[in-house]
Order: C-alpha cells, then sequence, then structure tokens
C-alpha cells in the first residue's frame, strides 16, 4: 500500500468519493463471505486477539511484547501466533527459531520471538496454530497478533487498536477509505486503545462508536539504541544533530517524529511495510531504523568478504499497560498469577 494512498484516506482526499461504490461492493462481499463461514467453535485455550479496524500501522508489536512480558513476570506461560505476513511458510504452524530468517516468516514473527522468548507460531491459519499450540499441553493462553478480521477464529478477549493522530480516516472502507470493516465493530471489542500522540478530534470521533466501551491511551516511547549487526547497546547521538533514518513500517512518519521528539534533526526515508531492504538501498553511513527493520538488515549489516559491519543502528520502543488493564484481562479469560 502506496504512502500516497494512506495519506489520501486519513487526510480525506475528495476523489476518494469516486470510489464509494467499490466500498459498497468491498461491503457485500464481505458479509457473504462470513455469511458463508462455519461458526466459530470454542478455542482449546485462552485467546486474545489484538488487531486493528484500519490499514496503516497502530502500535501492535510494541503492545504485544508489553504484554507478553507482563503476562511471563506473573508466572503465564504465553504463546503468540502470527499470519507471518511477507513470509514463505504458508498454512504452518512453524514455531520461530533463532536460525529463522525475516523472509521466510516475516519480519514481526522473528522480532516478536527476540524480544519475548516465549513461542512464537507463524500460519495463514490461525486456528491451525492454535489446535497445534493446545496438543503441547505447556501454554496458559495465546496472543494473537493481529486477527479481528480473521474470520476462523474469534477471540475470548478482543483488543482494538486504532492511531491516536490519525483516527479512522475519512470514516469509509476500503477501497474509498483506511478501513477493513465499519467502524462499528469497535462498540464490539473488549477494549479500544489508543497509540501514539492523542489528538483531540480522533477521540471525539472514536467515542462516537465505542458505546459501552472506553478508551484508554498507550505511549510508546523510543529508549535503547542498539547496532543492527550484532544488537549491542549504544549512547544516543547528541541532540540537536541531523540523523539519517529509514522506516519500512505502517506509519513511517510516526517513527520519524518520535526520534524528532528526542531533539533531533531527521532526514526521514520511507518504504512500504514489510519492504525487503537490499543491500543498495542502505548508504554506508550511520542511521537509524525501526526494530522491525533490523531483523531484516542484520544479515546486510554483519561484517563479510572483508568488510567491516555497517555502521546501522535500530531504536526499540517500550510502554507501559495499566495493571488494572492486566488484570481485566486475566479475570475475563479465567486465569489466575502464579506468581
Amino acid at each position: 500500500m502506496t504512502q500516497k494512498i494512506l495519506n489520501a484516506w486519513y487526510k480525506g482526499a475528495w476523489w476518494l468519493s469516486l470510489l464509494l461504490p467499490f466500498a459498497s461492493l468491498y461491503l457485500w462481499l464481505r458479509r457473504l463471505y462470513l455469511k458463508r463461514q462455519p461458526k466459530v467453535g470454542k478455542n482449546p485455550l485462552p485467546l486474545l486477539v489484538i488487531g486493528n479496524i484500519t490499514i496503516g500501522g497502530t502500535g501492535k508489536t510494541p503492545l504485544v511484547v508489553a504484554l507478553t512480558l507482563a503476562l511471563k513476570d506473573k508466572g503465564l506461560r504465553c504463546a503468540i501466533i502470527s499470519r507471518g505476513y511477507g513470509g514463505t511458510v504458508g498454512v504452518g504452524p512453524h514455531c520461530v527459531s533463532s536460525t529463522d530468517e525475516a523472509h521466510v516468516v516475516g519480519d514481526e514473527p522473528l522480532l516478536l520471538s527476540l524480544l519475548t522468548k516465549v513461542p512464537v507460531i507463524v500460519g495463514s491459519c490461525r486456528k491451525t496454530s492454535v489446535q497445534w499450540l493446545a496438543q503441547q499441553g505447556n501454554i496458559d493462553l495465546v496472543i494473537s497478533d493481529d486477527g479481528l478480521q480473521h474470520s476462523a477464529i474469534k477471540g475470548d478477549v478482543e483488543w482494538c487498536l486504532v492511531d491516536a493522530a490519525r483516527g479512522l480516516g475519512n470514516d469509509r472502507c476500503i477501497p474509498a477509505g483506511p478501513l477493513r470493516e465499519p467502524a462499528t465493530r469497535l462498540s464490539e471489542v473488549d477494549q479500544v486503545f489508543t497509540t501514539g500522540v492523542p489528538s483531540p478530534a480522533v477521540t471525539q470521533q472514536l467515542q462516537y462508536y465505542l458505546k459501552h466501551n472506553s478508551l484508554c491511551h498507550l505511549k510508546p516511547t523510543l529508549n535503547q539504541l542498539r547496532q543492527v549487526w550484532d544488537d549491542s547497546l549504544v549512547h544516543w547521538p547528541q541532540h540537536q544533530s541531523t540523523i539519517y533514518a529509514v522506516a519500512a513500517i505502517g506509519h513511517p512518519q510516526r517513527f520519524f517524529d518520535d526520534l524528532g521528539a528526542l531533539g533531533y534533526q531527521v532526514d526521514g526515508h520511507e518504504y512500504a511495510d514489510h519492504y525487503q531492504f537490499k543491500e543498495h538501498d542502505l548508504p554506508v553511513k550511520p542511521l537509524i531504523m525501526t526494530a522491525k527493520d533490523a531483523v531484516k538488515c542484520k544479515p546486510l549489516a554483519q561484517a563479510k568478504n572483508n568488510r567491516q559491519a555497517m555502521p546501522w543502528l535500530y531504536a526499540t520502543q517500550t510502554l507501559t499497560i495499566a495493571p488494572a488493564q492486566i488484570d481485566a484481562l486475566l479475570l475475563k479469560l479465567g486465569l489466575e498469577p502464579t506468581r
């Protein structure tokens, strides 16, 4: 999806009205498809689905990581399932290992595996992945990275993320807008989170659809800077300096804005989400990328053929989930901490 179309959706370009008949067709086909799907049965393991209803990045990965680590601290045995977008695994299930490469399992699953150290199962059929995990007999709950629109499963708890600055765009479904399904879906999930820099206009837009649901804000922040080639920790550059940055994520400008908020002048370069970098794409000079991009670029950055390692860096993100949110999740799933 090109950034030009995303910008049109979220800025409300006038010509998108011409695509409304196609949006209506999309919704009709979607309803017809869902009507023909078999009824979803009970999940063999407690299942939390974390997803969104818009196209474009909303910050799911930092939330999945933060939640998984918080649940591990409570003694719960977690696993993550993912489609593995951009990979070649297929139906699966495939358990991600440290020897896997991003172009095989997908950049996000590989990053989730590295950061959480829990089983991350990749496969286009999430139902099969959950069933496989249930057969292992050592998992307390499953977190689905994305999947609100996956008809084969239904989360016991569903969390939806919305970009706090961009919101739902023009409130229209694709291709006339960024919505994967009607905005009324927000009233059906268990919790709606906004991520990023909050906008009063977006908050008002979301409140219209929430009904009984509350709105909780999360603020991912950049914390550590590491070398791409060996993941070693380094110091941040001096403030007010100009840094070269690249991002191949759903919302690249948010990453550049986060760097700017730290006091840097950012020379940012956007790429399509999940873009597989080639060596000639990146200059032989210091630059900062996202952790998601680093898992793809690490083989390119490492020393080889008498060449020194590339001086590329990546920034990690962290966020804090309110203890009350975690307690409410465990209550809904019928789980109790073991420590």
